[in-house]
């Protein structure tokens, strides 16, 4: 632990920084297998912050680890001493000069926020990692990051004009082969390189495109004049990156793709070295083991569907990409007749299908099934594309020496294949494999003069081996450099040529030590894991839930914190359960709070993770065993019978409304419930819809109704859900989809008795509450006479109850029922699909925007609601991307939720705002309850969108 008198130094600094155990928690892992908790984190938001803050830690001695995004699969962005996270803050893209080419960017600038920054001026910057979404521009210098179009842009150093630079003495400097700063620095190192000029060409001979290990003195040999030569590459151990000046390229002018499919890998490596004479921008290489992970995932399904996996399954593709004289190079790969069939893809939305399935490729795979997962430590070794298939027959003969199966994808026509061996980290055998494979790997490498790390970097993983592949001559050439920029070891010591860390040291916690639960999982996970543990470390620490894009994860999206994402929160609860007994309550801490307290149960995650991270249903389970061993609270005790409250109201609505409205009551639910009195609450209605359509029948105007033409057929019947807000708060809506559903020839009944679906208890972890009203619902529904009638859900968390989370309560005949569950707004489509002449619509000039709901993008893609608005005739549909509204059920409705709900809503009504549609559609009933309460807009659901169109 760090003394008081430290971080009062380290604190005085002025920069944020926090001691915190949730902080240190957070920041023990990135995306590799290694944990080491630090001493604290420190958020630059400028480089006099950061010059002062390392500055006071190497005057107390402690280490410093620079950080970006955390994506390190190596371990370089985790240390003991006090990590620099500049993700955070420094984020500013400025002094673009379209003439030279040229931009400055914060060492926290997101590669994809650079490229759409970028992209309008008709450039990009072109090394384009598979973690584009997330790696920031200094990580992607510190590890000189290239990706898959190397043989076009080859790797980020390439790129890199200038760099400021934070030395371990707190001096800020900019490098670059046009400024003179640290001249006699360069010029030491100059002198060293020279002399050691034959080693390199011995150990490191031509043809290699991606780099070699550790600090670039290869590449510094060619332009002595330009350190960032050696700072690209060399891992936050020299210096911390505060921003660079950057070469940007501009964009292709055409693209082009050929998809190869083969029966073997072998064979995709043979064709691999056949296409390097048409000279392709990429040529990338995903297998079996990595297609078969897509199986079952809504976000990729179209993908399968593009490759036709299903029908033509095959064991390996090779994506060959071009960039220039597209349509000649397309034909000449067509004709050579290579594998077992060939596609041609020109068009972007199809080519954007395939690039996202080999982007994914790390997530996918470990998120498979079961202890088991493809490991990621001798994934970065490269040799020359020529000696590719000799290369992966070696590590295929690794592998079956020791009986393991292992993916073989990625960067083919640059020579590197991210090869992932499947191994039980828990298991000791596996454990003894998993360093055999690394040694044996090691010596295959040398004996091709690959590179060991060509573009993850060397830190933990390969730090043991850089002897064996660099030599003691070239390792001293390294350390000397090392002490001529950090005389004190100050900038993450022991990484890349250190002898503190070993391969299969500092592990995670939960490799070397196997969770326990404290209760007894009530949920099924059902979806693929069928465990909480096994969920539970699908997460492994990517940080694609980083993004700043929708769906995943809002609260993060919204504050940039790390305990807001999905890996945070996964992190925290790994973390909680590890530290059970000395005191540590793995059910009751503040960290536990912070992680899942803000958590929106958005179910974002599910399907934007590609391992499948379910927070929601991990969430739920945390807070039901608590719930279980102290209790239920008032709030949650409350929040769980909105429908009992329902009924109440409705009885004298005019009184309830008044109560709800009235200030000093909303004080006093404020203080004793914690719901927050800047919150409107949802009114009682005079005409409860239940009632309502119960009279309508007995006055004789079922089965036809407003719009029905009494000559056309009847299509059936259908089942109504009114759900608690349709029937308690807006029964317009619901008389809106009886009018529809009418006109379309459906006659339409609701299931008596039913109760409500469970999902306002069930967002509060009251999972007994839950399961009892869900087998009622279950068991009346399976009771009816007619088994087959569609049953139809106006709230999309209401219908992801049903199809989703009755069969995580495990409630019986749940799967039947959820085959006869449908959107309202989907079967409305699909009929329309199969017959759009059963109903007219007027036509009326209109401009609609549509936010989906976060629950129904979740199990569906929502682009058939644009095209049910343009079936009307005259209206335009823009279906927002947007993610959660914020709102989140009860979420925003709290007090100390209240102003985060609103950061949350901000990308939502910014997006509304840019559209200036006529209409807002908006299904959910909290995504109404947050526009109508932070906007002038009054949104309506599909339903009266569509009943307001018949003719």
């Amino acid at each position: 632990m760090i003394s008081a008198a430290a971080q009062k130094r380290i604190r005085a600094s002025g920069c944020d920084v926090r001691f915190d155990n949730l902080t240190r928690q957070l920041y023990a892992t990135d995306a590799s297998i290694y944990q080491i908790e630090p001493l604290g984190v420190a958020f630059p938001t400028s480089a006099q912050e950061a010059s002062a803050v390392i500055k006071a830690a190497a005057e107390d001695n402690i280490s410093v680890t620079p950080r970006g995004a955390g994506t390190s699969l190596v371990g370089n962005a985790v240390g003991e001493g006090l990590i620099v996270d500049f993700s955070r803050h420094n984020r500013k893209i400025d002094n673009l000069d379209i003439d030279n080419r040229s931009v400055r960017v914060g060492a926290g600038v997101v590669l994809d926020q650079l490229n759409a920054f970028l992209n309008p001026h008709g450039f990009c910057f072109g090394p384009d990692v598979a973690t584009s979404s997330r790696a920031t521009i200094g990580g992607m210098i510190a590890n000189n990051s290239s990706g898959a179009r190397v043989p076009v842009y080859g790797t980020t150093a390439d790129h890199v004009l200038s760099t400021e630079i934070v030395l371990a003495d707190g001096r800020v400097v900019t490098v670059g082969s046009q400024h003179e700063s640290l001249r006699n620095e360069q010029s030491k190192i100059d002198h060293l390189v020279r002399a050691h000029s034959a080693e390199m060409s011995d150990r490191w001979p031509p043809g290699l495109l991606k780099r070699w290990p550790g600090y670039g003195i290869e590449r510094f040999s060619r332009a002595p004049d330009n350190l960032n030569e050696i700072l690209a590459g060399s891992e936050g151990t020299l210096a911390a990156i505060f921003s660079a000046e950057l070469k940007i390229s501009p964009l292709p002018s055409e693209k082009g793709l050929g998809l190869i499919f083969f029966a073997s890998v072998a064979e995709a490596m043979q064709a691999t070295v056949a296409l390097l004479d048409l000279q392709p921008s990429a040529i990338e290489h995903i297998d079996r083991p990595l297609l078969d992970q897509t199986k079952g995932q809504l976000h990729f399904q179209a993908a399968r569907d593009l490759l036709e996996l299903d029908t033509q399954p095959c064991e390996a593709i090779l994506i060959v990409e071009f960039y220039e004289d597209v349509a000649e190079r397309l034909s000449v790969l067509q004709s050579r007749y290579l594998g077992l069939r060939t596609r041609i893809c020109r068009d972007a939305n199809e080519m954007n299908l395939v690039w996202s399935v080999r982007k994914a490729g790390l997530s996918l795979l470990t998120g498979c099934v079961g202890p088991a997962k493809p490991v990621a430590f001798i994934e970065d070794a490269a040799v020359r594309p020529a000696q590719l298939p000799d290369y992966v027959r070696g590590l295929q003969s690794i592998m079956k020496s020791l009986g393991l199966e292992a993916s073989y994808y990625g960067h083919a026509a640059s020579g590197l294949l991210h090869v992932r061996p499947v191994l039980d980290l828990h298991s000791p055998d596996d454990l003894r494999k998993y360093r055999l494979v690394a040694d044996q790997t090691s010596a295959l490498v040398r004996e091709f003069k690959g590179s060991l790390s060509a573009e993850h970097g060397v830190g933990i993983a390969r730090a043991e081996y850089m002897r064996e592949q660099l030599g003691d001559s070239l390792l001293n050439v390294m350390r000397e450099i090392k002490r001529t920029f950090d005389p004190k070891n100050i900038f993450n010591p022991g990484k890349i040529f250190g002898f503190a860390y070993k391969i299969d040291n500092h592990l995670r916690n939960n490799f070397v030590k196997p969770i326990e639960l404290p209760f007894e999982p009530r949920l099924a996970f059902a979806f693929k894991d069928r465990s909480f543990i096994g969920n539970l470390e699908q997460c492994n620490g990517c940080g694609g839930c980083r993004k700043d894009t929708p769906i995943m994860c809002p609260t993060f999206i919204a504050t940039g914190d790390e305990v807001m994402s999905t890996r945070g929160r996964a992190n925290i609860i790994r973390r909680a359960l590890e530290l059970r007994g000395n005191g540590h309550d793995p059910l009751k801490s503040a960290e536990l709070d912070a992680a899942l307290s803000n958590c929106l149960s958005c179910k974002g995650c599910t399907p934007e993770c590609p391992s499948n991270v379910n927070l929601a249903l991990l969430k739920a389970e945390m807070l039901y065993a608590r719930h279980r061993r102290d209790g239920l609270p008032l709030r949650e005790r409350f929040f769980s019978n909105v429908d009992l409250l329902g009924r109440i109201g409705c009885t004298i609505p005019w009184l309830a409304n008044a109560t709800l409205d009235h200030a000093p009551i909303r004080a006093l639910m404020e203080k004793t419930l914690g719901i927050s009195a800047k919150r409107s609450l949802p009114h009682y209605t005079h005409k409860r819809f239940d009632r309502w359509f119960e009279r309508r029948k007995m006055e004789g105007h079922a089965p036809s109704g407003p719009g029905r033409d009494r000559a056309r057929p009847s299509n059936g019947k259908v089942i109504l859900w009114d759900d608690t807000f349709i029937r308690y708060h807006e029964p317009n809506i619901g008389i809106a989809a009886l009018k529809v559903l009418n006109a379309l020839g459906f006659e339409v009944e609701l299931l008596q008795n039913r109760k409500c679906c469970g999902r306002p208890a069930f967002s509060q972890g009251n999972l007994d509450a839950a399961a009892e009203v869900g087998r009622h619902n279950v068991d009346l529904l399976s009771s009816l006479h007619d088994s087959t009638t569609p049953i139809l859900f106006l709230e999309p968390s209401c219908w992801s109850m049903f199809v989703e989370d009755y069969r995580e309560l495990k409630i019986d005949n749940a799967e039947k029922i959820a085959e006869r569950c449908f959107l309202f707004e989907k079967f409305v489509d699909d009929l329309l699909e199969q017959n759009p002449d059963v109903v007219s619509f007027q036509h009326r000039e209109t401009n609609v925007a549509i936010h989906p709901h976060c629950h129904a993008k979740s199990l569906m893609n929502p682009a058939f609601m644009a095209r049910l608005v343009e079936r009307l005739p005259g209206r335009k549909a823009a279906l927002l991307d947007t993610g959660c509204c914020g709102m989140a059920g009860a979420f925003g409705a709290l007090a100390e939720k209240y102003e985060l709900s609103r950061q949350v809503a901000a990308d939502l009504l910014r997006k509304i705002d840019n559209q200036q549609a006529d209409v807002v559609i908006a299904s959910g009933t909290s995504c109404r309850h947050q526009i109508v309460d932070l906007t002038e807009l009054h949104p309506k659901h599909m339903a009266e969108l569509l009943a307001d169109a018949i003719a």
